[in-house]
């Protein structure tokens, strides 16, 4: 008898406690099935050099773009990217290493006008044209480039750079400009022919020649949001003290969730089902595409609406919106919503900009050092910047630059933080680093990086249960698409 009320009341108190193995865990949410598992993830493969692109791979660069010299290549799982330039003109070409073209883009770095071939025609504006009204130059381009194919369909369409002919050879799409210079491609089953709402052009720096428009687009399209989502709010809701008698309490850590929408309102769907729920959940940044209000309204803030748990963000540069100075994130979230704090419980939570130019790196750093140092005795501290810092060799490819990571992580030393999250790098990966534990963070939904085993290379959120002690128990929750999403 009293072996099984020793077992009724552990099952109780492992119930009651966060992180335990008896705390509910939904197996399945939507069209994803979902595994928990055990924090770290020290696996790195840098993808291989590989041999030189043969003159297959290379003639694409070189008949889309004869004016531009290759200055760069490498080689991913899927094939290899080529870089060319010219002044400020670069395009980039993506080719698997038997020749196959996959698409390229242009970007031009001074006028920062980017031309791809899934995020350039405005929906509704293509207009079936015959393939002879196409301009003589692009079809000449096309016949050297694939002498064997013809095309087959042409369409004139509006885009967010201009008018610009839409020719279908086989199964790839081209883009070329009325004077016959073809600059993006890609093949249809990834999204070459894909349309996209007027209002997302990329040229439109609404803000800056019609401030009043861009206010009233604003308040049209967040002002109901504001009082909610502004994050002074969301932390004053939260409160400072767990609700937890012995002071445990648990919180949730992802980032990247900027795509595939099923995947973003089903882990959130995910996250308001666990029990116990968490007390609030930190994004490591890039919550939408590109930062526009209209995003945030559609993408960001509905899956939401459903749950009480307050959400809040280190930005990312995916979050900069339409004049690349986070009006629309500052709108929603608050004026001070790029570098912040909180406390809760014993421990410090500080979230800092490393990717706008809203204020110097050096004055957002010297705040981090400042708020760091001012911790009150006996607290942990916890930091959140979007992109990792190239000090971390493994993430360098896709980091901070080297100066402001140099100092970064000498704070990080400095005040012995407990631990760092970042996002950027849309994986899941572990490093210690000048003795401090750093998290990757973001599988929250963007197109996964290749480099970390099956461990790191797939879509996740980070459970943080705090014990009551002040330790932190982590668990990596994993999504697996079990099934093709026909509709969303």
């Amino acid at each position: 008898m009293f072996k099984e009320k020793l077992l009724v009341l552990l099952l109780v108190l492992c119930v009651a406690l966060p992180g335990c193995s008896g705390s509910v865990m939904p197996e399945r949410v939507g069209q994803w099935r979902v595994e928990v598992g055990p924090p770290g993830n020290e696996f790195y493969k840098a993808p291989e050099k590989g041999p030189p692109p043969s003159e297959a791979v290379l003639r694409w660069a070189r008949i889309f773009a004869p004016h531009a010299k290759v200055t760069k290549w490498k080689l991913e799982s899927n094939g290899y990217q080529i870089d060319s330039e010219t002044g400020n003109e670069e395009y980039k070409f993506y080719v698997t290493p038997e020749g196959k073209l996959l698409g390229f883009k242009y970007e031009n770095n001074a006028t920062g006008v980017e031309e791809q071939a899934d995020e350039l025609v405005l929906r509704g504006t293509k207009k079936s044209i015959a393939v002879s009204a196409v301009p003589n130059a692009a079809l000449e381009t096309l016949a050297r480039a694939m002498p064997n194919a013809k095309p087959s369909k042409a369409w004139t369409a509006d885009t967010i750079v201009g008018k610009r002919y839409v020719i279908l050879v086989g199964k790839t799409a081209f883009y070329a400009r009325p004077d016959g210079q073809i600059r993006t491609g890609g093949l249809v089953s990834i999204g070459a022919l894909d349309e996209i709402d007027p209002a997302d052009r990329q040229k439109d720096k609404t803000s800056a020649s019609d401030p009043k428009k861009f206010s009233a687009e604003l308040e049209a399209l967040l002002g109901q949001y504001r009082q909610r989502f502004n994050f002074t709010n969301q932390i004053k809701r939260l409160g400072r003290r767990p609700k937890n008698a012995d002071g445990s309490f648990r919180y949730v850590v992802m980032g990247d969730s900027r795509s595939q929408w099923d995947l973003w309102s089903n882990i959130v769907k995910h996250i308001d089902g666990l029990e116990p729920k968490p007390a609030f959940v930190i994004n490591t940044g890039d919550v939408v595409p590109k930062g526009y209000a209209k995003e945030y309204s559609r993408y960001y803030v509905p899956p939401l609406l459903k749950t009480d748990i307050p959400f809040l963000i280190a930005i990312g540069n995916h979050d900069d919106g339409s004049d690349s100075m986070a009006q629309e994130y500052r709108y929603l979230f608050g004026a001070k919503a790029l570098n912040y704090y909180f406390d809760y419980g014993k421990a410090r939570h500080v979230f800092i900009d490393n990717v706008t130019k809203v204020q110097p790196y050096g004055q957002t750093l010297k705040w981090l050092d400042e708020t760091l140092a001012d911790t009150p005795e006996g607290y942990r501290k916890y930091v959140f910047a979007h992109k990792p810092p190239s000090t971390i060799e493994k993430w360098a490819y896709h980091a901070w630059d080297d100066s402001n990571s140099r100092t970064f992580t000498g704070l990080m030393t400095k005040h012995e933080v407990d631990e760092v999250y970042h996002g950027h790098i849309h994986a899941y990966s572990t490093a210690t680093f000048g003795g401090i534990n750093y998290t990757l963070t973001g599988g929250g939904g963007a197109g996964l990086h290749n480099r970390y085993g099956p461990l790191g290379n797939v879509h996740h959120y980070i459970i943080c249960d705090v014990m009551a002690d002040g330790t932190v128990k982590q668990q990596v929750v994993r999504f697996y698409k079990t099934a093709k999403i026909l509709f969303r």
